[in-house]
């Protein structure tokens, strides 16, 4: 398994501040962008099983399989998203409410 570096940090000694040296990981996609494609992927797959549903309910030849199979993985992909989104925020007010 390839794990990137972590990014050094410079340290300014006249105002004690730790800043990254650089954003973007070496040799990879910043987090973002990887957010934008899941997201981009997630709301693929929602919107080829909806088409596939609204096909199917105005009665085109369409495999039923097909939509099932589309439906129950636009549901899982959402409810994962869901459920990051959640831990997201839970970690973000654990964080708000440390002391400083």
């Amino acid at each position: 398994m390839n794990v990137p570096p972590i990014n050094p940090v410079a340290v300014d000694a006249s105002t004690a501040i730790v800043q990254p040296r650089s954003t973007q990981p070496v040799g990879g996609a910043s987090f973002t962008d990887m957010i934008e494609k899941a997201i981009g992927d997630l709301n693929q797959s929602l919107n080829l099983a909806d088409d596939l549903a609204v096909r199917l309910a105005a009665g085109e030849d369409v495999d039923l399989h097909e939509v099932m199979i589309a439906l129950e993985a636009a549901g899982i992909g959402l409810q994962t998203a869901i459920q990051i989104r959640n831990r997201v925020v839970e970690a973000y007010k654990e964080i708000m409410a440390m002391p400083v």
